[in-house]
């Protein structure tokens, strides 16, 4: 039976300071300042989820070797975050892969395994988690802005939990329809915000007028067909 086991490292200190100032930028460009002053410090880790069936104990201490800092073992761990629960000044996030698809890293990962001898390694993702310090309670706008930041959401997804399976069992969503004709860019603007679709300006313009020139171009060929 195959289970999910994970290992926390920790992230040199050099990283954290560009990802306060990134957050704090994104909250201010976005008027939020009150929340932007409440964060005082960020910490970065790597979760890594490993799906295998039983490991050897020779075959763990491989994997422990590879995933863990060469020169620096500390901040490694089995089983244990380096961050301590969401409690009083203090919020976690994790953000990784979509379970729907298995990420490049994953494929690299398990090949990698494989030519170290962890045949029993089926899948390897890799999420990040954010400690931030904070000295007041953020936001709804505020957390929303700051996830926002922290993620792709065409590419990823939060983890509210430690993963313990990869399986997927969400039921596909109802086809929508997006009011093109009748709204205009706006109505892909919408979409493409609920969504994160990714579109930017000039994706913006040319589904817009894609559709739009589309169906004139058909209404054109009735007519005529009629006519």
């Amino acid at each position: 039976m195959t289970s999910i086991i994970h290992y926390y490292r920790l992230l040199p200190s050099s990283h954290n300071e560009t990802v306060r100032s990134g957050i704090i930028s994104k909250l201010e460009g976005a008027g939020c300042k009150e929340d932007a002053a409440r964060i005082s410090s960020v910490d970065m880790e790597y979760c890594f989820n490993v799906e295998a069936k039983s490991l050897t104990e020779e075959q763990t201490k491989r994997l422990e070797w590879l995933l863990s800092e060469t020169f620096d073992k500390t901040g490694f761990s089995k089983g244990s975050s380096n961050f301590k629960c969401c409690e009083g000044s203090i919020i976690v996030f994790e953000f990784g892969p979509r379970m729907t698809f298995t990420s490049a890293f994953s494929s690299n990962a398990t090949q990698i395994c494989q030519a170290c001898g962890i045949e029993s390694v089926s899948r390897l993702e890799r999420s990040r988690r954010y400690r931030l310090s904070i000295s007041a309670k953020l936001s709804g706008a505020g957390i929303t802005m700051v996830k926002s930041y922290l993620h792709d959401r065409m590419t990823e997804e939060e983890y509210p939990a430690p993963k313990t399976t990869f399986d997927v069992n969400n039921a596909p969503e109802p086809v929508q329809h997006v009011p093109i004709m009748s709204e205009g860019r706006s109505a892909l603007e919408k979409i493409n915000e609920e969504k994160g679709l990714g579109f930017d300006n000039f994706d913006l313009d040319y589904y817009t007028n894609l559709f739009k020139v589309s169906i004139c171009i058909r209404n054109v060929r009735f007519f005529f067909f009629i006519s």
